[in-house]
């Protein structure tokens, strides 16, 4: 019974999407409006695509999108309770253990969310970030060369004061089975550096053993993050 329970939300979840992938997998997608999505692995987006909208809902992973201009119909992208609109940009978007990324590759994105500072909207330009920990009631922005945003879709992650939490969500992405981040305190220190996804595990470790802990691959499904 509980092995059919947490099979339950996965088959939910690609119920809704129009497009999932699976550990590991990097996809894009061409969409109906000319525009063009990378799907990050084990992500799923839902589509909602009409006369007036161009809506979209992550609804888990991440993704990064390049968007045909259209000024009669924003291209507003849902993570969570944040939204990102654009009319025509390239943005990544993402979903990391709760913590929700925007983060501006090219053009001007507003994210909005119920946030302090955010519930009016904020402008993001080329290099902008800005994430959104809702468990938290957090707001945290800064800049990075926007050649950097997505740097995923090239197998690295560039971290800049993530927590480990994110991180270890995100890396997670590559590795099979669950991966488990046993300890909250590890989980809220946070990391800058380039981790290298060719070998996740290995970026893993890196990520978490300035935090104090470290990795232990308990079987070829489960990985579990704990302090030394």
């Amino acid at each position: 019974m509980a092995a059919g329970w947490s099979v339950l939300p996965g088959l939910m979840l690609r119920g809704r999407a129009d497009h999932v992938t699976a550990k590991g997998e990097v996809r894009r997608i061409a969409l109906p409006d000319g525009s063009a999505a990378t799907l990050g692995p084990d992500s799923a987006l839902a589509l909602d695509f009409g006369p007036g909208r161009r809506d979209l809902a992550l609804l888990q992973g991440l993704a990064f999108f390049e968007v045909a201009a259209d000024p009669r119909r924003p291209f507003a992208v849902r993570v969570g309770h944040v939204t990102a609109t654009a009319v025509g940009t390239a943005f990544d978007v993402a979903d990391d253990a709760g913590i929700v990324a925007v983060s501006v590759r090219q053009g001007l994105v507003e994210a909005r969310a119920p946030e302090p500072g955010l519930t009016d909207g904020r402008t993001l330009a080329a290099g902008d970030w800005i994430t959104v920990d809702p468990s938290a009631h957090e707001v945290d922005r800064g800049r990075r060369p926007p050649d950097q945003i997505a740097a995923w879709r090239d197998n690295l992650i560039v971290a800049d004061r993530e927590t480990v939490r994110a991180l270890v969500g995100r890396i997670g992405r590559w590795i099979p089975g669950t991966v488990i981040l046993a300890d909250p305190f590890v989980g809220a220190q946070r990391v800058s550096g380039l981790f290298d996804l060719a070998d996740p595990v290995s970026a893993l470790e890196a990520v978490v053993h300035p935090a104090g802990a470290r990795v232990r691959q308990v079987s070829s499904f489960l990985t579990v993050v704990s302090p030394i």
